[in-house]
């Protein structure tokens, strides 16, 4: 009969004002480890969300602005729309768009800052990068047309540091690529600034691909072809087999040799702090062993009295099983939502702070983007709730098989 309120004698214990040096003890412990499984699981939940953001907006911003898969040719490409036809073809292949590209030194006012020009088609390019939600589409088909002094759109930070504005001019150097020959020198104005909160926003400078391909050294070829794909993981395998069937003359490369590195990285950083903080909220749960272990010890004379009365071995473990899972349900369901909270609201808190300070922590020559991205996961936060609350119930398997051992004859002789 003692078996149906061993629930009601566990929650009673958990929620007990107690009194006296030893039970004030207990319950500063008690609290502590509530308090730390807590910030744990909060900080735990914010850090996933913030890895969740950067690995998301590595593959739909900076992956959607830089090429995934870039076919070349040895002295540049002619018949490039033959080619473009032939990739086409490619199942994997959902759009093509040809280029130039060249590195250079743009100019203004004495500042000098190294640049890469970067020629395209608009209609093509807008078909396989997502620069359309940057640009507005007008001032990007405008680069095509023709002028008495060819129109470009750089990157924001670039634009800053030379101190440009819209419709202000600048000279563009492009080195030689051989000796005894002259660097060519051209004067560009400013169509329009673009910030996409990457880091090409510090070098990036878009012309059309004519204007591009007469300041190359190749003026008839362009430089290459960029691919866009149905999926982003099917890249290291077109590569090969592309290098195969194009043969020695043409060079192909993926967004994995340029931005492979970083995207592992944050992949691996993200297991790597979610064990440390796993840790830390383990480390948490299993104080609840020494709180309960102390409370078996404060409640000893009252688990004799249960055991003379008939209470079964299962029945006095219940409710120290009880007691240990109400601190692992309040430290997960209080630390989720703190935690759930504090991710919806990162980027603007931020934000804010960065506006206070007037400081930018993450800048754009340093990191990849320039933003804090949050990306807040139910399934994450589930995960970590769980997970949380069934190390507390394990912790507390102990302490409660220690006080179903307790022999009532030797405690209550002593009472």
């Amino acid at each position: 009969m003692i078996r149906q309120y061993a629930p009601l004698i566990g929650l009673r214990y958990s929620g007990s004002q107690r009194k006296g040096a030893g039970s004030v003890l207990v319950s500063f412990i008690s609290r502590l480890s509530m308090a730390a499984m807590i910030l744990g699981v909060a900080v735990l939940i914010v850090v996933l969300s913030l890895m969740n953001g950067f690995e998301a907006e590595l593959r739909q911003r900076i992956l959607g602005l830089v090429p995934q898969v870039s076919v070349y040719q040895r002295g540049g490409i002619e018949d490039w729309q033959g080619l473009a036809r032939q990739l086409k073809d490619k199942p994997e292949v959902t759009a093509v768009a040809p280029f130039v590209e060249m590195q250079g030194l743009a100019n203004r006012k004495g500042k000098t800052m190294p640049v890469v020009l970067y020629g395209v088609e608009p209609e093509r390019e807008l078909k396989v990068s997502v620069i359309g939600e940057f640009i507005d589409e007008a001032k990007l088909m405008a680069l095509s047309q023709e002028s008495q002094i060819p129109q470009v759109i750089i990157g924001s930070a670039l634009a800053k540091k030379l101190e440009l504005k819209v419709q202000q001019s600048f000279r563009l150097v492009i080195p030689a690529e051989r000796r005894g020959k002259s660097a060519k020198i051209e004067v560009l104005k400013v169509l329009d600034i673009v910030h996409t909160g990457t880091e090409l926003d510090q070098h990036l400078i878009l012309a059309g691909l004519a204007q591009a391909a007469n300041l190359s050294p190749h003026r008839d070829k362009i430089t290459g072809l960029r691919l866009s794909l149905s999926d982003l993981d099917l890249a290291p395998q077109l590569r090969l087999f592309l290098s195969q069937e194009l043969g020695y003359s043409y060079y192909v490369s993926d967004w994995t040799h340029s931005k492979g590195n970083l995207y592992h990285g944050v992949k691996m950083s993200k297991r790597l702090v979610s064990l440390i903080l796993l840790l830390i909220i383990a480390i948490a749960a299993f104080n609840v062993i020494s709180t309960l272990v102390m409370v078996v010890i404060e409640k000893q004379g009252s688990i004799a009295i249960l055991r003379t009365m008939g209470a079964s071995t299962a029945g006095i473990m219940t409710i120290f099983v009880i007691q240990g899972a109400v601190i692992g349900f309040i430290g997960a369901g209080v630390g989720a939502a703190l935690g759930a909270l504090l991710a919806t609201l990162l980027p603007q808190m931020v934000a804010g702070l960065e506006s206070l300070l007037g400081f930018q922590f993450l800048q754009s020559d340093v990191y990849p983007i320039s933003y804090v991205p949050s990306d807040l996961r139910l399934e994450d936060v589930l995960t970590i709730a769980l997970s949380t609350l069934l190390m507390s119930l394990l912790a507390s398997l102990y302490p409660a098989w220690r006080a179903a051992n307790i022999g009532p004859a030797q405690v209550l002789r002593y009472e």
